[in-house]
């Protein structure tokens, strides 16, 4: 038998408790495996799979970074491929492939990068990560969590199998990260304990090759790993080498076994599904993030630089790097404890303000604003609406009378600008010579134009803009032509139909078809923790009051908007086993918003949760029974099974809930809810988002839902979530990945001017069939072109056809590393073509020259 020795720590950034008190403990670690490398030349040592852990140290000992540097190139220590251990299915698909991007690039300044896909603690792993893999030449795939009843028949090294077929070796941790860790401090009690281990690893494996992992979270190396490693050898007779994790996966095989499918299980291990609700208001920043740096700041920069626009690379990386930091397991998934959480707030907000300002910045150029992108000293201006598609779309968009500056100095006096003026001065507006809607905002991030008067945005339905293009609209003045406002209960646009039932619920007639009792309510007791929801019984929920108010205006714009009172039990009793009798008033709105054109219904939900203990769900009932649905996942749609998985022998119970990446389709009904990351659907047909999920701790030991710990007992007040959460959710009547992303992504509006780099009415993209989804269309990340990735989440393959609005002066083949990969690229007249196998992703790099 040949052993590995793999001493390693496993590195949350932060947990149960914050960064910098997690670092000043890495800086410790850090030193003392400096310091032993000198003083053993044998001792190696594996950075749990993450490059930040380098800058982290080095901040605070920027004068060890030669020491550093010389280990990692002598392979002595292994670093990355990962720049953060993030969670494996909350990220999107494109923010894992930022990742490892940014774990290459921050890791080459040091040394070589490991080729492990080491995840050793998410919490559970999507199907697609085997395509994931291969796109950066990694593997073996090493992990601990996530399997079903499917590890009992499988070796610790087997096939798995993405769903397009791409595969990956991975090599399960059956005791865990840490199975050699805790090392007894006598060489040769360490050496007959450890026998015993790789005895039991080896029975699972017979390969010969036993990985030993030496180490657990946050623990400093032991110094006497060369005299263990020596008894464990005489004491067997087995060749036992103290190594970094790479050494052992070299000669890792696996043989004829093979799994498919996602690992959501908890056979061996704990799953932890309550993350995938904890601190929702997190889960819904981050989607938000990803849609602004995915769906907007990365295209437009790309094509803007074909258009002659500047380099907006340093920009996007910067807002990638304060998005990854919050991407870590423990931190997105809301199971830190408070302090944590508090500090991920203004990494979000860096990151959705530099992928926003850099979006606007972008925009307005392309459609011709100086450098100084004043907005045009006038009232009557026109506007600039951005597509983020790639097909035509027809949408409701909003512009800001916000002008930049406000006001302008002549001397020693002010000219207040006439848009803004506008605020004061003008009552209607018409857009492209038809109504638009004016409306106040109450936002406190707006300059007021007088202290008590809102500033106001324009709405309109902006029709017809081309595939990544840009409609110029003309903005006008004009009488006010207000909302119709009164106490009716349905509107309509077209074909699509809401009504508003007695008790607050919404009937949708869409495509021919009607759903009935949208936006019902489930709110049930929760005893649980950050990690687990955990049942508890109480007094039934009820609606105190309902209001129901419409709104209806002459550009075909019209909502609804219904307001609940819910009576809700204010928390648990004394013991924790049960609800309180007393009840607290939860508000909770839904305004439904239709429009001509458009062939949906856009839903703003907002609740005031002020209750504490409990989990508060949307319901969408489908009108029939769902044996299988559709949902989005990484980089797939997937079909999913409402039967419960049986859980007999599973260490923690199979959850009804799943994770889904922006919407749920059952019985032709499809909720989109970008960033509500838990759904389920029930046998009956009907689709639950849960809202809101409030608990008081990190972890607790008394849990009926979970039989296992899970974490430290942290009170967590924090994760009560007691603040108004407000999230967008839309209502399709078919299942449609392009229409789902459209609706999350919408249209953007900003003052147009008279030299644009662009001209109004161009596609700068468009693809085809429809059924294929832009993954991506982003600066090349060495700055040599535009990557374009596509999609296909469907049963059947597809012939991409790619046309650009510029001159092309090359393209070929890439991996999601960006380097060179085997397919052939084709050219047909104005368009590229290139086959796309099913549930695929297939990238190009595409390199432009003037026009």
């Amino acid at each position: 038998m040949e052993c590995f020795l793999v001493t390693h720590t496993h590195w949350d950034r932060e947990w149960y408790r914050t960064f910098q008190w997690f670092r000043a403990r890495l800086v410790d670690a850090v030193d003392r495996v400096l310091d032993a490398m000198a003083a053993d030349p044998g001792f190696r040592f594996h950075l749990d799979g993450q490059t930040v852990v380098l800058e982290d140290y080095l901040e605070i000992r920027p004068q060890r970074r030669p020491e550093l540097e010389r280990a990692c190139r002598a392979g002595r220590l292994g670093i990355g491929p990962w720049y953060v251990q993030p969670d494996s299915l909350i990220p999107s698909g494109e923010a894992h492939v930022r990742n490892l991007l940014e774990g290459r690039r921050v890791g080459a300044a040091f040394g070589p990068l490991s080729s492990v896909a080491y995840t050793p603690d998410s919490f559970g792993h999507p199907a697609q990560f085997p395509q994931l893999f291969a796109g950066f030449g990694l593997g073996p795939f090493v992990y601990w969590r996530g399997n079903d009843d499917e590890i009992a028949a499988l070796p610790a090294e087997y096939w798995w199998e993405a769903p397009d077929g791409t595969r990956v070796v991975a090599h399960h941790l059956w005791e865990g990260y840490f199975s050699a860790a805790g090392l007894p401090s006598e060489p040769d009690a360490a050496a007959a304990w450890l026998e015993g281990v790789a005895r039991r690893l080896d029975a699972r494996s017979g390969s010969g090759r036993v990985l030993l992992l030496n180490g657990v979270d946050h623990a400093l190396p032991p110094l006497h790993t060369d005299a263990v490693a020596a008894a464990l050898g005489q004491r067997t007779g087995w060749t036992v080498r103290r190594a970094v994790l790479d050494e052992f996966a070299q000669g890792l095989v696996a043989g004829d076994a093979v799994f498919r499918g996602e690992l959501v299980g908890g056979r061996k291990a704990n799953l932890l599904p309550g993350v995938w609700s904890a601190r929702v208001p997190l889960k819904l920043r981050n989607r938000r993030c990803e849609a602004l740096l995915e769906g907007w700041a990365e295209p437009w920069a790309a094509l803007g630089r074909a258009a002659g626009s500047a380099d907006e690379g340093a920009a996007l990386r910067l807002a990638w790097r304060h998005l990854l930091h919050n991407q870590a397991h423990d931190s997105i998934c809301g199971c830190s404890q408070d302090r944590v959480h508090e500090q991920m707030r203004p990494r979000y907000a860096a990151a959705a303000e530099l992928a926003r300002e850099t979006t606007i910045r972008l925009l307005e150029r392309l459609a011709g604003l100086d450098v100084d992108r004043e907005t045009p000293w006038t009232q009557e201006l026109d506007i600039a609406v951005f597509n983020p598609s790639p097909h035509p779309r027809t949408e409701v968009v909003s512009f800001a009378l916000d002008p930049v500056p406000a006001f302008h100095q002549q001397g020693t006096s002010f000219d207040v600008h006439p848009l803004f003026a506008a605020n004061l001065a003008v009552e209607g507006w018409t857009a492209d010579g038809a109504p638009a809607r004016n409306q106040e905002d109450p936002s406190t991030a707006r300059q007021r134009p007088l202290p008590d008067l809102a500033p106001r945005t324009i709405e309109f339905v902006a029709r017809d803009v081309p595939a990544f293009g840009w409609r110029r609209v003309p903005l006008r003045p004009t009488h006010a032509r207000p909302d119709i406002v009164d106490e009716g209960r349905e509107i309509a646009a077209g074909a699509v139909r809401v009504t508003a039932a007695a008790d607050g619920t919404l009937t949708m007639c869409i495509d021919g078809r009607t759903y009935a009792d949208l936006c019902g309510i489930e709110d049930v007791g929760d005893r649980g923790d950050t990690y687990d929801f955990d049942l508890a019984a109480g007094p039934a929920v009820r609606l105190a009051h309902v209001l129901t108010s419409r709104r209806r205006h002459p550009s075909g714009i019209e909502t609804l908007t219904v307001r609940r009172v819910l009576a809700v039990p204010a928390g648990l009793a004394p013991g924790r086993e049960r609800r309180e009798v007393a009840t607290v008033d939860l508000p909770l709105s839904v305004e439904a918003r239709v429009a001509p054109g458009i062939d949906r219904v856009d839903l703003r939900v907002w609740v005031n949760n002020v209750a504490r203990d409990h989990r508060l769900r949307l319901l969408f009932p489908t009108g029939a029974p769902a044996e299988t649905f559709a949902a989005a996942t990484t980089f797939d749609v997937t079909t999913r099974r409402t039967a419960p998985r049986p859980a007999t022998e599973w260490v923690h119970p199979a959850p009804a809930t799943f994770p889904q990446q922006g919407f749920v389709s059952a019985n032709g009904l499809t909720v989109v809810a970008p960033g509500l990351v838990e759904a389920e659907v029930t046998p009956a047909g009907t689709i639950a988002l849960t809202l809101v999920r409030s608990v008081g701790w990190l972890a607790r030991v008394d849990l009926q839902s979970r039989r296992d710990a899970a974490g430290p007992t942290v009170p967590t007040p924090g994760a009560q979530c007691q603040e108004t959460i407000e999230a967008r959710v839309s209502l399709l009547g078919h299942a449609d990945a392009r229409a789902a992303r459209d609706a999350e992504l919408g249209l953007w509006a900003v003052a147009a001017g008279r030299k644009p780099l662009v001209q109004p009415g161009i596609s700068l993209l468009t693809v085809e069939p429809r059924a294929l989804v832009v993954s991506a269309l982003k600066p090349a990340d060495d700055g040599d072109g535009i990557v374009l990735r596509l999609l296909n989440p469907t049963d059947t393959a597809r012939l991409a056809r790619v046309r650009f609005g510029f001159a092309v002066a090359g393209s070929e083949a890439v991996r999601l590393d960006e380097t060179p990969a085997a397919g052939e690229i084709r050219r047909d007249g104005e368009w590229l073509t290139f086959d796309v196998p099913p549930h695929a992703l297939r990238s190009v790099r595409v390199r432009t020259r003037p026009a």
